[in-house]
């Protein structure tokens, strides 16, 4: 048996609509925003290295067109996804070095010489 469709719930469904009616406006206006700005950047860009900008335009446009097969799209985010792995670890190791090295500075420091 089906429910009936009462006021309250027919005024809750048009809450509802409000509210998705005004969260996709907050979203609009906030691309709008990210959009102009992009557009700025992209414009900096061009009047500071134009042949830059026309290059990385173009790669992106053969890659967003499908001119770079799955398989090898794939495979560069595999290794791109390493290279910043390897990348974080030497800057955690080397973090952690320079900690190490302080820490054994103080350690050998005369009493009351801090640095």
């Amino acid at each position: 048996m089906a429910t009936p469709i009462t006021k309250e719930r027919v005024q809750r469904i048009q809450q509802k609509g409000q509210r998705v009616r005004r969260d996709v406006g907050d979203l609009t206006s906030e691309v709008e925003g990210a959009l102009g700005e992009l557009e700025t950047v992209v414009r900096e860009q061009l009047t500071e290295r134009p042949y830059t900008t026309l290059a990385a335009a173009a790669g992106l446009g053969y890659v967003l067109g499908g001119g770079i097969p799955v398989a090898l799209t794939r495979m560069m985010f595999g290794i791109g996804g390493r290279l910043a792995f390897v990348m974080l670890a030497q800057q955690f190791r080397d973090g952690f070095a320079g900690l190490q090295d302080t820490m054994t500075q103080q350690q050998n420091a005369p009493a009351g010489q801090e640095e």
